[in-house]
């Protein structure tokens, strides 16, 4: 979102922005890239919670609900791809473009919301896992994850009331949602406190909540019994993921965000750097695949089993082809267990 706009005029900063080569080139770029990537990653992962994950935990859970959101958002996004090629010209109509706006907002929201979530869910399950088992935690995370969707849709309540779409007088072309009108908020305050208490909410209480959780965590493992050595490296790797996952997508958003509403309180543009930072936020939907993997040891098993079959061929040096009574097929549960007695021996391993 841009620019207060009293009437169908707007600043000369605004009209920069929106003419800018980074809105109409850079940004449907980023766009398409990500729907590529996003929703092929997305359509399998998804395939592979629902009919492979089986029995379902809370994580598999919180992850079928991040899944559906970056799933929704790829496939408003070339909508928002053609927008940004015809010069932030929207064709589409004023419906479609507040779904496309309450989807694209509502995939950030519901996504770092179920990643803080999925913390809390690990916090309780390791540091008070007697508080864990005494819950019913497969349902508790249904209703949570429906909690997520009513309070973001709930948040976002004040978008679905107005027309985001706007027609400008000087440049031939409607904007979708990146100049408001001014009934929308009477001040540039009001204004302001909306999406800063968005921000807040979404983003930094979430940060706050996972650091608290995973701190708490660490410290718990550490101080653990060597029997947890599986659960630390687990946690280890799934703490890594997340890390990477905010540092690329959703912390230079945060920042940027910041100075969007402090140099627009100042009368200053910095719209562009703000929409770059949504694209790159927006490839979120892209890396949570990697958490479901790192995060949910059903979903890596699955997947293990079913991309990476275990194959070990070894050939002797001197035989470099086997017959029928060389090859030997084990399960998998005691490929582990056995090794190779004989270079000329082949060893496969099913599932």
């Amino acid at each position: 979102m841009s620019h207060l706009n009293s009437s169908r005029n707007v600043t000369n900063a605004t009209l920069t922005a929106l003419q800018s080569h980074v809105m109409q080139t850079i940004l449907p770029a980023l766009f398409l890239l990500n729907c590529c990537i996003s929703i092929p990653l997305n359509v399998i992962s998804l395939w592979f919670l629902c009919w492979y994950s089986r029995p379902w935990t809370p994580t598999i859970m919180f992850c079928i609900n991040l899944n559906i959101a970056d799933l929704l958002y790829g496939f408003v996004l070339p909508f928002q791809i053609a927008y940004h090629l015809k010069e932030n010209n929207w064709p589409f109509g004023d419906v479609l473009c507040q779904i496309v706006t309450i989807l694209s907002y509502g995939n950030l929201h519901c996504s770092i919301l179920t990643m803080m979530s999925l913390s809390i869910e690990r916090y309780i399950g390791i540091v008070h896992p007697l508080r864990y088992k005494a819950a019913k935690p497969i349902r508790a995370s249904f209703l949570v994850c429906i909690s997520i969707w009513a309070l973001v849709l709930l948040t976002l309540f004040p978008l679905m009331q107005h027309k985001l779409t706007i027609h400008l007088q000087q440049l031939p072309i409607i904007t979708c949602f990146d100049v408001l009108p001014k009934e929308m908020f009477s001040s540039k305050e009001k204004f302001i406190v909306y999406f800063g208490s968005l921000l807040f909410l979404f983003f930094f209480l979430p940060l706050i909540t996972m650091g608290f959780c995973y701190i708490s965590i660490i410290l718990t493992l550490l101080y653990s019994s060597s029997q947890f050595r599986e659960s630390k490296r687990q946690t280890v790797y799934f703490v890594i993921a997340l890390l990477f996952l905010i540092t690329v997508c959703y912390l230079p958003h945060i920042v940027t965000s910041v100075m969007h509403y402090i140099l627009l309180f100042q009368k200053k543009s910095f719209y562009v750097e703000y929409k770059l930072s949504l694209a790159t936020a927006s490839f979120n939907c892209c890396f949570d695949p990697f958490l479901y993997y790192f995060g949910s040891k059903e979903f890596r098993q699955k997947i293990q089993r079913k991309l990476c079959k275990c194959m070990a061929i070894n050939f002797g040096e001197s035989s470099p082809i086997f017959s029928q009574h060389d090859l030997q097929i084990i399960p998998v549960q005691e490929c582990t267990k056995q090794s190779l007695q004989s270079r000329k021996n082949v060893i496969l391993c099913y599932f």
